[in-house]
C-alpha cells in the first residue's frame, strides 16, 4: 500500500471512510427505527380488524335496535291487526335475523293470541301464534331461560337451533307497559334469534390480505365465528393443541373474563401451525371477543421488497462512491511536473517551454514573478482610468452648473406683480439634460411659456438645448406662436450639422384678458 501512488491511496482510505460511515448511518437508523416499524405494521393490522370490528358491530346493534323497536312498537300494532306485516318487513329487511318470539305474560282483550313465533323457512316468513308457550328449540337452552327468569335485556349464550341445524344466538328484551299515573310492568318479551351461520359468512367475506382471517370467541372460550365451519361451537380455546399458543405468555381467563385487548403469537392449526400475529379485541355491546390473525410472513411481506431495493442501492451507491473518488482523485493529484509546466505555459506571454526549469518550484517563481509584474500594470492601468473618469465627471459637473444657469429657478417668478404667478421643477435625468422649460413677458400684457425636449442626452443635448432656448427667446417679437415656432425652427435646422431636433410646446397668454395662444410643435401632451 505504502508503495502506490499517492492518488491511488487516498482513493482507497477515503471510499473506506465514506462506506463506513454510510453502513454506520444505516446500521444506526435500522436499529432506532426497528420498534417504529413493527408498531406500524401492527397499527396497520388493526386498522384492518376495524373492519371486522364494524361488520359485528353492525349486527349487533341492529339486533339490539330491532329488538328495542318491537319492544316498543307491538302492542299497538297487534292492537291494529298489522304485527304480521310489521314483523314480516323487519325480517325481510334484515337477513341475518332468522326468527321472532314475542310472548305476553296474560291474556288481553285486545290482542287474539299471547305467543307468536315468525321465522324463515324457504325464503318466506312463517308465523306460528298460539295462548301457550310454543314448542321452539329455545325453551331447552339455559341461558335463554336465565334470561327470561332475570327479566334483563342481553345476549343468550351461542346454541345450535334443531329446528334448522343453524348456529344462532338470542338477545332478550323485555315488553314494558306505561299507564299514566302508574309504574311502567313489563307485560312480555321478545327474543330475536342472529344467525352465527350469516355472521360467519359476513365475517369471512371481508378480505384480510391473502390468507389472514378472523373470528368470533364466546366468553366460555367456544368459537362463535370461524372460516371452518366445524370449529364453530365445537372447539375451545381452553383446549387449543399445546404448539398452538403459549398459555405461559397469555391469561386467557383475564383476557376473556375482563375483556382486554392485546397481541399474541400464536401458530394456527388452521394455517398448518404457521407462525401468526393476533389481534384480540372485545366486542363492547356484547361479551364476544374478535380476534384478528394473520401469518407473520404475510404481515411483514410489504417490508421484504424495499428492504431488498435498500440493500442494492447501498451496494451500487458504495460503488458509485468509490468510482467517483478514484476518478476524483486521479484527476486531482497529478504529477507536480504536468501542473507546473501547465501553470508555465499559462503564465507565459510566448507559450516557449524550451528554457523551461526542471525544477516545478522555479517554475512556480517564475509564473509568480510573471503575475506579480502583471498585477501591477494592471493596477497602473485601473489608476489612469480612475483619473479619466475623474476628469470627466467633473466636466459635466461644470456643465450642469453652466445649464442651470440658463434654467430659471428664482421664484416668485414675478414678485413685482400680482397678477400672476408660477412655479416649476427641473430635474434633469443625468447631470445636464436636453429638457427645456422658460417664460418672460413680451410685453406687460403678453407672457410667453416654453416646453421642449432635445433628442439625446447629456452634455451635446444640453448644449443644443442652451441655443434653441436663445434663438426662441430672440424671435419672441411678435404675439403669434405661430410666427416666433417658424422663425425658430428656420434657424435650427439650417445650423443644425448634426441632426439634433427638438419638440417644442410654445404659448402666449395674455395676462389681462385670459387669452392663451400656443403652438405645438410634435410635443407629447
Amino acid at each position: 500500500m505504502l508503495n502506490k501512488s499517492i492518488a491511488y491511496r487516498l482513493s482507497i482510505y477515503i471510499s473506506l471512510a465514506v462506506i463506513g460511515v454510510f453502513v454506520a448511518f444505516i446500521a444506526i437508523y435500522f436499529f432506532f427505527n426497528q420498534k417504529i416499524i413493527k408498531e406500524n405494521v401492527q397499527n396497520e393490522a388493526i386498522r384492518l380488524s376495524s373492519d371486522v370490528i364494524g361488520d359485528v358491530r353492525r349486527h349487533i346493534i341492529s339486533i339490539k335496535e330491532v329488538s328495542n323497536n318491537v319492544s316498543d312498537q307491538i302492542y299497538f300494532y297487534m292492537e291494529h291487526g298489522h304485527s304480521d306485516e310489521f314483523i314480516t318487513t323487519i325480517l325481510k329487511r334484515y337477513p341475518f335475523i332468522h326468527a321472532l318470539h314475542i310472548n305476553f305474560d296474560e291474556k288481553d282483550p285486545a290482542i287474539d293470541y299471547t305467543n307468536f313465533h315468525f321465522f324463515k323457512e324457504n325464503d318466506s316468513v312463517q308465523i306460528q301464534k298460539s295462548n301457550e308457550r310454543i314448542n321452539t328449540c329455545i325453551l331447552a337452552e339455559e341461558s335463554v331461560a336465565e334470561l327470561i327468569e332475570n327479566k334483563v335485556s342481553g345476549w343468550s349464550k351461542p346454541f345450535i337451533c334443531k329446528r334448522n341445524n343453524n348456529y344462532v344466538v338470542l338477545y332478550y328484551t323485555p315488553i314494558m307497559q306505561t299507564v299514566p299515573g302508574q309504574e311502567a310492568r313489563q307485560i312480555g318479551e321478545i327474543l330475536c334469534e342472529l344467525s352465527l351461520l350469516d355472521l360467519n359468512a359476513s365475517i369471512n367475506r371481508i378480505k384480510i390480505g391473502r390468507r389472514g382471517y378472523a373470528f368470533l370467541i364466546a366468553r366460555d372460550g367456544y368459537f362463535i365465528t370461524h372460516p371452518d365451519q366445524n370449529l364453530i361451537l365445537n372447539r375451545n380455546v381452553y383446549n387449543l393443541p399445546e404448539k398452538s399458543l403459549d398459555e405461559e405468555k397469555i391469561d386467557l381467563n383475564a383476557v376473556l373474563g375482563e375483556g382486554l385487548t392485546g397481541n399474541v403469537i400464536s401458530y394456527a392449526a388452521h394455517l398448518d401451525y404457521e407462525k401468526c400475529w393476533v389481534y384480540y379485541t372485545p366486542i363492547k355491546e356484547s361479551s364476544w371477543m374478535l380476534v384478528f390473525l394473520i401469518p407473520y410472513k404475510e404481515l411483514y411481506e410489504p417490508l421484504y421488497l424495499p428492504i431488498l431495493q435498500m440493500l442494492f442501492f447501498s451496494v451500487l451507491g458504495i460503488l458509485i462512491i468509490y468510482l467517483l473518488i478514484t476518478y476524483i482523485t486521479n484527476k486531482q493529484i497529478q504529477p507536480l511536473d504536468s501542473v507546473t509546466k501547465q501553470l508555465k505555459i499559462f503564465s507565459s506571454l510566448t507559450g516557449d517551454m524550451r528554457e523551461v526549469s526542471d525544477n516545478e518550484v522555479v517554475r512556480i517563481s517564475e509564473s509568480l514573478n510573471f503575475m506579480k509584474s502583471w498585477h501591477e500594470k494592471y493596477k497602473m492601468s485601473q489608476t489612469e482610468e480612475a483619473q479619466k473618469s475623474k476628469s470627466h465627471k467633473e466636466d459635466i459637473h461644470q456643465a450642469s452648473e453652466i445649464q442651470r444657469s440658463f434654467i430659471r429657478t428664482d421664484f416668485p417668478a414675478f414678485p413685482d406683480r400680482s397678477d400672476i404667478d408660477l412655479y416649476a421643477i427641473y430635474k434633469p435625468a443625468k447631470g445636464v439634460s436636453g429638457d427645456l422649460f422658460d417664460f418672460f413677458f413680451m410685453d406687460d400684457a403678453h407672457l410667453v411659456c416654453t416646453i421642449g425636449d432635445v433628442s439625446g442626452k447629456g452634455i451635446p443635448a444640453a448644449f443644443f438645448m442652451s441655443v434653441a432656448q436663445t434663438i426662441i427667446k430672440n424671435n419672441a417679437r411678435e404675439i403669434s406662436t405661430k410666427s416666433i415656432v417658424t422663425a425658430a425652427n428656420k434657424e435650427l435646422y439650417t445650423t443644425n450639422q448634426h441632426q439634433f431636433f427638438l419638440t417644442l410646446f410654445l404659448a402666449v397668454l395674455n395676462v389681462k384678458t385670459g387669452k392663451l395662444v400656443y403652438c405645438n410643435a410634435a410635443h407629447t401632451a
